[in-house]
């Protein structure tokens, strides 16, 4: 017999890397999993039945994006779903055009796209990485320039970044009226957080991971808009127009469902709550005179909930294992490996030293999270980092 798993619960502030699930998304996804046994392939009444609340699911996320509930495929989550969007645009548009496909990103994408762009890249297919300026937002002149060579290519721009918080301009693509280009978003960071740009129903793909918005982990949802044109990745039974065969979770779809509609209905309360609740943090960090630089955009133009702060002098070797000790549950811009702290990629590219790279911490605010909790927080931060000094 396994002893009951007793986890401390430290003060989480890492809610864009993932959020505690929803009471109401919890006891949807238990209920439907009890009752709902059956393959929604299988043609028996208990099949039909799962098959049902697959297309329930559908409709309700379309109708949070005003989308036909038949562009909405469900995925593994967004990794999944940009893979299948990207490979399946660019493998689709060069079989089109017989010739690579030139592809364009922000230097802050998520691995999960730039590492598919990077595989693709391996097939013959050039990238490029558009520059970004000092809070991880793409140089929309840049943008500009690139979309107006008229080369078939795909273009994978995120929504709003998970580490500075920076809200991509979408204006040079809305500006443009070619054919033989294809936007895939990586929209992840920004349900529950931003309103819902209604211009994203012309983007042909883009791609949601319900784990950001109080789902349960392992699902997520796929846009493939009736003009786009996908080439399969793998092959499988068929489901899902074949762009992702295999056996669909009815309670993993119905639960993210719902919890992208208390995410649309809760987002203006959030933002209001979160920017509230980052400020306190900061105001607690100065009122102790705490140094740092802010990497994240002026408050108001980014992600309401997401910080990303570096502290000069401190060494970044340091600084995430003494928050862990302390209980303080957060991010940062280094990914630690054998005791050596590597810089992040999207601070260097957004002009940060590497130094402060280094030396970087994101915060980044939940939903049951006021500024009470963002004062307590700043708080034990300062504690920290006036302890690091003193060593």
């Amino acid at each position: 017999m396994f002893e009951p798993l007793v986890l401390e619960v430290p003060v989480y502030l890492d809610h864009n890397a993932s959020t505690p699930v929803h009471p109401r998304v919890l006891e949807l996804y238990l209920k439907v999993s009890q009752e709902v046994a059956a393959n929604p392939s299988s043609l028996h009444r208990p099949g039909r039945r799962a098959q049902g609340i697959l297309e329930q699911a559908r409709e309700r996320i379309g109708h949070c994006l005003q989308l036909p509930a038949k562009e909405i495929l469900f995925t593994g989550g967004a990794t999944e779903g940009n893979n299948i969007a990207l490979f399946g645009a660019v493998r689709a548009m060069a079989s089109l055009h017989g010739t690579p496909i030139r592809m364009l990103a922000s230097a802050a994408e998520h691995p999960a796209v730039l590492g598919a762009l990077r595989l693709l890249q391996q097939e013959g297919h050039p990238l490029r990485l558009l520059p970004l300026d000092r809070h991880g937002r793409v140089q929309s002149s840049a943008l500009g320039e690139a979309l107006a060579e008229e080369v078939p290519t795909v273009l994978a721009l995120q929504w709003a970044n998970n580490e500075t918080g920076a809200i991509q301009d979408f204006s040079p693509w809305l500006e443009t009226t070619r054919s033989d280009l294809h936007l895939h978003v990586d929209a992840v960071q920004g349900f529950g957080k931003l309103p819902w740009p209604a211009f994203f129903q012309e983007a042909p793909t883009f791609v949601g991971s319900g784990h950001k918005f109080r789902g349960p982990k392992g699902f997520g949802f796929l846009r493939v808009a009736d003009f786009a044109f996908l080439q399969p990745m793998i092959g499988g039974g068929g489901q899902q127009g074949g762009l992702r065969p295999g056996t669909e979770s009815p309670a993993g779809a119905l639960a993210t469902a719902l919890a992208l509609e208390l995410a649309f209905e809760e987002q203006a309360s959030f933002e209001r709550q979160s920017a509230a609740t980052a400020q306190a943090f900061l105001k607690a960090l100065e009122q102790a005179g705490v140094s740092f630089e802010s990497n994240h955009p002026p408050l108001g133009e980014g992600l309401p909930n997401t910080l990303n702060l570096s502290f000069p002098g401190i060494d970044g070797r340091k600084l995430l294992p003494a928050c862990d000790a302390e209980d303080l549950a957060l991010s940062s811009g280094s990914a630690c490996a054998s005791g050596s702290a590597q810089a992040s990629p999207v601070l260097l590219a957004s002009g940060v030293s590497e130094a402060l790279a280094r030396a970087s911490l994101r915060i980044s605010f939940g939903w049951q999270q006021g500024p009470e909790e963002g004062r307590a927080a700043g708080r034990t931060l300062t504690k920290i980092l006036q302890r690091i000094y003193q060593n």
